[in-house]
């Protein structure tokens, strides 16, 4: 019923009413105060169901009652980033062990001769070899690999594809990559000193100081990007850290937007990787005001906007300049970042610190299955 309508109805009624008592403005007034108590109910009863709602996601998704984390990100509804502060690297056997697959002691995993279910790291060990980590143990991977095309372990962080299904290592002047799930070794020509692996689906993009080229695994055609060094992104989008002029840039293709806190810059460490997932960008970066080696930083940003959402601040010298790296995500809101021997969970919507694997003593080099 419109407005109208209502305010012939009550002039209707007004005439009906005795002489002297003619109150259709009143009765208006009254009708108006009425329909505004309704929408405030109406729309309160609303709020509260949606809250519900959100709680009930939060408390019971299987997701997160799998992994143990309490709650997705929910960046767009911050008015700010929110800084979260780590305790000192002596006091972080005292977090919480966090509810995930992987062992939480990877020096007491047993060897064993093969094991049933799905890949959840690879690592390499001290006798210098790879291994396939499952839930039952762990056992040397069968494939020959030299050492990575800038001297370093064949191993990199991002070797092991997100589905944990293949495996990449990249070598001088090819790469190597293993179907974990059959046993069948590809090499494949890639001219340079390769150093880097990040897998994009069905292709690689492999990463040289002085080149860089796209692998696609299905026809082997490689083709070289108009970037080089070692700024990519593991994830699917062909995200990029860019630093000009001591400040931070995330581009993809011709499009670019800084990396910011409240229109301030933030500074991304130079070489190292960022992880993205679900529009979000984990990246270790610089404490503000801190100098190298101090305090190490990792910020998570929108990747759409640059905008920061959120700051881990992790005090003291544990991670060297490099800073602390992030060694990927658990499940949508849990970013994984590795503090000197030790893998740490941080949870985006609550902040809070949990400790998913000790790595020590002779563990030299892993990567992670994606969720």
């Amino acid at each position: 019923m419109t407005d109208q309508r209502l305010r012939e109805l009550f002039g209707e009624l007004a005439e009906t009413l005795p002489e002297g008592s003619s109150r259709a403005g009143e009765l208006w007034r009254q009708g108006t105060r009425s329909r505004a108590r309704r929408r405030w109910t109406v729309l309160a009863a609303a709020t509260a169901v949606t809250g519900l709602v959100v709680a009930a996601n939060v408390v019971t998704g299987p997701e997160q009652a799998e992994r143990g984390v309490t709650g997705r990100p929910t960046p767009a509804a911050s008015p700010g980033p929110v800084l979260d502060t780590a305790p000192p690297a002596g006091d972080e056997a005292a977090l919480p062990a966090a509810a995930t697959a992987l062992p939480e002691r990877w020096a007491a995993i047993p060897v064993v001769r093969t094991a049933p279910g799905p890949v959840l790291a690879l690592a390499e060990f001290g006798d210098g070899r790879v291994h396939v980590l499952k839930s039952g143990g762990r056992f040397p991977l069968d494939v020959k690999l030299g050492r990575a095309g800038d001297g370093g372990t064949p191993l990199r962080p991002n070797s092991l594809a997100p589905d944990g299904t293949m495996a990449a290592f990249p070598q001088q002047d090819e790469i190597v990559v293993v179907d974990l799930v059959i046993g069948q070794t590809r090499r494949y020509p890639v001219p340079g000193r390769n150093a880097v692996v990040l897998w994009r689906g069905e292709r690689l993009l492999v990463e040289q100081e002085k080149a860089d080229y796209l692998l696609d695994l299905a026809t082997g055609e490689v083709t070289r990007q108009p970037n080089r060094g070692f700024g990519g992104v593991a994830g699917y989008r062909d995200l990029r850290i860019v630093p000009i002029g001591g400040r931070t840039f995330l581009r993809e293709g011709a499009a670019q937007v800084e990396l910011a806190v409240d229109g301030g810059p933030a500074t991304a460490v130079p070489g190292r990787h960022g992880w993205q997932r679900d529009g979000l960008v984990a990246v270790p970066g610089r404490a503000p005001g801190e100098r190298p080696g101090r305090a190490d930083a990792v910020v998570v940003a929108e990747a759409a906007t640059g905008r920061v959402v959120r700051t881990l601040l992790l005090p003291g010298a544990r991670c060297g300049k490099g800073g602390c790296p992030v060694r990927g995500w658990a499940r949508h809101g849990t970013v994984l970042v590795e503090s000197g021997d030790r893998l740490l969970g941080w949870d985006l919507a609550t902040g809070a610190l949990s400790r998913v694997a000790d790595l020590r003593p002779d563990v030299t080099a892993y990567s992670l299955r994606s969720g």
